[in-house]
């Protein structure tokens, strides 16, 4: 495990080689947060099967990135971004982390006193990339950078979600709020949207199953949100990307909602984008 602190906030970041047996293919390896801890209310993140450890590696816990969607595949490989070449399995249904990997990339790791980033370079046939991700820590304010650029010759299709796990407020009567958008949902046994832009937990739903729901409304705007914490009374997380789509999830352990970025970037070209947790 790597360790990124400062008097406010201590991080648990996974070590893409010495911790691979908490890697799957469904998270990006480099700077993946496993844990953010306070001196005085301990762990502050969760996770679908918190306190459970070590977690399915296809759970995890934190505050974990991905890119979900793999290359098209070659010769029985795909190309994972972020994570490396893993091996296709056309009768797995699930896009995410059945598959086994076949090589993991190469993470070059830079260490500073308030920053964390990560570099890695990848290929197969036409396509290639390089990505780069940073954690900056300043007091009570954690910024989560990647920057993606296309150095291949063929367009790279680019889809990019954040799955911040957070525990359940239960004196709470809001889950979460939005900013800059009406928000709206399909109706479901789980989740409304209530007074204030807020998404409350409907109580008496079977929370053991889960419910997963699309936030609506807020394709195109920035993320600018405020979650419900249990000891800390709320944490803002702002994005400074357009919102393709927004679901939120949640089980009898944990609470996400995931904001997901997708663009296709052409040969030559470079994206960068951020979340910032400040607590």
């Amino acid at each position: 495990m790597l360790y990124l602190a400062n008097d406010e906030l201590r991080l648990h970041v996974l070590d893409p080689v010495a911790d691979q047996s908490r890697l799957g293919t469904r998270y990006t390896s480099g700077c993946y947060v496993y844990q953010i801890e306070e001196a005085r209310h301990g762990p502050l993140m969760s996770g679908p099967v918190y306190p459970s450890d070590p977690p399915p590696v296809f759970d995890g816990q934190g505050i974990p990135e991905a890119f979900p969607y793999t290359l098209d595949p070659i010769d029985g490989k795909r190309l994972a971004i972020g994570i490396g070449i893993i091996h296709d399995d056309e009768s797995d249904e699930n896009e995410f982390n059945t598959r086994k990997v076949a090589e993991r990339c190469t993470w070059e790791i830079e260490a500073a006193e308030s920053s964390l980033q990560m570099r890695t370079s990848q290929s197969m046939a036409d396509h290639a990339l390089q990505l780069q991700r940073r954690l900056t820590l300043q007091g009570r304010e954690l910024t989560s950078t990647s920057q993606l650029r296309n150095t291949g010759d063929a367009p790279l299709p680019t889809i990019w979600f954040a799955h911040p796990f957070f525990h359940w407020a239960p004196a709470s009567p809001w889950v979460c709020r939005f900013r800059g958008f009406t928000a709206t949902m399909n109706d479901n046994p789980g989740f409304r949207v209530g007074a204030d832009n807020a998404v409350e937990r409907i109580s008496d739903h079977d929370w053991e199953a889960g419910q997963f729901v699309h936030i609506e409304g807020c394709t195109g705007y920035l993320l600018d949100a405020e979650q419900s914490h249990p000891s800390l009374g709320k944490i803002a997380v702002t994005g400074d990307f357009a919102l393709a789509r927004m679901p939120i999830w949640g089980n009898a352990c944990t609470v996400s909602f995931e904001p997901y970025l997708e663009q296709t970037l052409q040969p030559g070209e470079e994206l960068s984008w951020s979340l910032t947790y400040r607590s």
